[in-house]
């Protein structure tokens, strides 16, 4: 088995079923197998992949694990030389998976791989970055420079033109080699959502290990599917997920740095929220929601 793709999906099934059939049109060009790692999706996700494709392993979990216990489970469950975690809501390209295989084949040097992403509407979506660092923390609270702004961490558009080594790389699409994975213990599960992947580059890196990223693949990625509906707790769980980062990789003074900043931020969200909530521009029960989130982001 040359490839194994592990997809952990909650609530996305057309997503999920679309990106099942861009994978299955290129299943001649590689020796691969799907395990699909269910959340407790309450969409029919379960029912409708056993009924349209059989062929896939499926895995339905009872409760919500988590992208990081969700991948583990995949991992665990899979046989491939290569292991490629994929969002459920992304479709594949034409070519991508042999490509991808190629280039692992290629490159005996670099541990993981990753391909070009694009929006729905074909423009390039930004997948590489470099590590965390309190400036981007503070520019996530005040947004004073573009998002995709290398000063917020990201490469430039014209890096993307060339095969380069980003430092750590969104998890909608990427491939790892068994061993490595292995090595590196998979996963670290303490991750419930955000920062797994960054974490796991972050362990990569420190192991000596080296990304490499592509542009002769491309894979779409619709983005934020499952998160979407839930915007106060997926906000609870971005931070909740980057102060553990900091704890685990950074130094005491960088984590209190960190908090220093979170606070801040917080004081001008609830400004701005009680603006809002005073110009009418939110209701009252959306205020409660944010200011709540604000609350457990602090003690995260």
């Amino acid at each position: 088995m040359d490839l194994s793709i592990v997809i952990v999906s909650y609530n996305v099934k057309d997503y999920l079923l679309a990106c099942l059939r861009s994978i299955y049109a290129q299943a001649a060009e590689v020796a691969l197998e799907v395990i699909v790692v269910d959340n407790a999706s309450s969409d029919g996700t379960v029912e409708a992949v056993r009924d349209a494709f059989p062929q896939v392993r499926l895995l339905a979990n009872r409760e919500n694990l988590g992208f990081a216990r969700g991948n583990n489970l995949g991992l665990r469950a899979s046989g491939g030389r290569y292991v490629l975690f994929l969002n459920p809501d992304t479709e594949v390209g034409e070519g991508a998976l042999a490509g991808l295989v190629r280039l692992a084949e290629a490159h005996p040097e670099a541990a993981a791989f990753t391909c070009r992403l694009l929006n729905p509407d074909g423009s390039l979506q930004h997948s590489c970055f470099h590590f965390p660092n309190l400036r981007m923390a503070f520019y996530g609270f005040f947004p004073l420079v573009p998002m995709d702004s290398p000063a917020n961490g990201r490469y430039p558009a014209e890096q993307y033109e060339r095969l380069f080594q980003p430092e750590h790389v969104l998890g909608a699409c990427l491939m790892f080699r068994r061993r490595v994975l292995e090595e590196l213990g998979g996963w670290d599960e303490r991750f419930f959502m955000y920062f797994e992947e960054t974490d796991l580059c972050y362990r990569l890196w420190r192991a000596g290990h080296v990304i490499l990223y592509t542009p002769e693949v491309s894979i779409v990625h619709y983005g934020g599917r499952s998160t979407a509906p839930l915007p106060e707790k997926m906000s609870v769980a971005f931070y909740r997920s980057q102060s553990y980062f900091y704890r685990k990789h950074y130094s005491p003074w960088a984590f209190l740095a960190l908090k220093g900043i979170v606070l801040g931020g917080l004081l001008f969200w609830t400004a701005r929220t009680c603006r809002g909530f005073l110009r009418r521009r939110i209701g009252g029960a959306q205020f409660l929601a944010r200011l709540a989130s604000y609350g457990r982001i602090l003690l995260a």
